[in-house]
């Protein structure tokens, strides 16, 4: 049997491909492509996978079509793909666009096309997150590594051909947005996070809540120690130093509460470097959901405001955010989520939110990364504020 054609490199990306594969999802009918060239706009270090704009002309001439598309593919680093296979990173986000996203009201990419090889399946799936939650820390890397080893000896092939947001505003992570584009990110999050609020669309084998891997978390988590300390040994404070000793000791109490309280798709890694501004529209656009899980819904708004303004927000401001988010989910529809439960379960999502970003920190590579390395000190500058007003006696 013959095995079908998906793209690993951009070259693969042939007229002749791209006919097919527009035509077999419905985006061409009676028409094909008669040009297509590409420009990468993401690869390298750091990547989990290459991004390519594609520029589309077509026999037909046809302005209903797209003349430009994004194509994404896994990286061919092997230590950044080891990664996202031990997670199923690339699986879960063409799963999402398949099957998950047209429910979400937030703008994300029109998809043009997906496919993917298929893969072992949900048992092997609940094996290696059941270890990786209940293995002892000592033996999660090495658990971790073989895992990932053995999903990436799979050769596993995934492609999303999706809308190009080149027309629309970004704003780096470096730069940092204003204070009045937060707000505008607070209330989309609340109305996208109402359509899945506590969802069957969420119960997913191939969709896991983090909680359910504490110790993993508890492990990914304290690698940034090292890193840190010895490049910006003066940007953590002994109040920040405090909260993250908590962070540790309680990892997995924090799990378990928030395995209780009300669950929505969080995208994780809601910041600007994957975001748009449609200030036509007074809204946003998302891209690279990858990383998406079920959680408690403040995850993705302290996730973003933690650092992503250029003038670190104060926790009065915090409070308003949160307010806004709420009024968000309210607009979207929910109607038994309080806002003072809403508040009460902020702390909570703000630990949720440190943690990941200790995660995130802890993988780069600041002495190799001069870039990285400026980036992860303006961002510790940013979250300090906000980080040392979490009231731990309290929690």
């Amino acid at each position: 049997m013959e095995t079908k054609m998906i793209p690993t490199t951009v070259e693969e990306i042939t007229t002749e491909w791209l006919t097919n594969a527009l035509t077999k999802s419905g985006v061409l009918k009676n028409n094909s492509v008669q040009t297509v060239s590409h420009n990468i706009i993401g690869q390298g270090q750091g990547y989990m996978g290459i991004l390519a704009r594609l520029s589309v002309a077509y026999e037909q001439p046809d302005e209903t079509l797209p003349s430009t598309m994004i194509a994404k593919i896994p990286t061919q680093e092997a230590k950044n793909k080891m990664l996202m296979e031990a997670f199923w990173n690339y699986e879960r986000e063409v799963r999402l666009y398949d099957e998950v996203l047209e429910q979400v009201p937030v703008r994300t990419p029109r998809c043009y096309y997906s496919d993917l090889d298929p893969g072992p399946g949900r048992k092997r799936m609940d094996t290696v997150y059941n270890k990786y939650g209940k293995l002892p820390q000592g033996l999660l890397p090495f658990y971790f590594i073989y895992a990932g080893i053995r999903n990436v000896r799979l050769k596993r092939r995934y492609i999303l051909l999706f809308e190009d947001f080149g027309d629309l505003e970004q704003i780096s992570h470096k730069e940092g947005c204003s204070y009045e584009d937060v707000k505008t990110v607070m209330k989309s999050i609340g109305i996208s996070h109402a359509a899945l609020w506590e969802s069957p669309l969420l119960n997913k084998h191939w969709l896991r809540d983090h909680a359910d891997m504490s110790n993993m978390l508890g492990f990914i988590s304290n690698r940034w120690q090292s890193a840190v300390k010895k490049t910006f040994p003066e940007k953590v404070s002994s109040k920040e130093m405090e909260v993250f000793s908590w962070l540790k000791a309680n990892n997995k109490k924090l799990d378990q509460y928030t395995k209780t309280r009300p669950h929505t798709l969080v995208h994780s890694d809601f910041r600007l470097d994957n975001l748009f501004f449609d200030r036509a529209r007074n809204d946003i656009a998302l891209v690279d959901w990858q990383a998406s899980f079920p959680a408690m819904g403040l995850f993705d708004p302290c996730f973003f405001f933690l650092n992503n303004c250029r003038n670190p927000i104060n926790p009065e401001q915090a409070e308003e955010l949160v307010a806004m988010y709420h009024q968000g989910l309210v607009e979207g529809g929910l109607s038994d989520y309080s806002l003072d439960e809403c508040l009460s379960d902020y702390p909570y999502g703000m630990l949720l939110a440190v943690r990941y970003w200790l995660i995130i920190i802890g993988g780069v590579e600041l002495e190799k990364d001069p870039n990285a390395k400026e980036l992860v000190g303006i961002l510790l500058d940013r979250m300090r504020p906000l980080i040392e007003a979490i009231e731990l006696p309290a929690l």
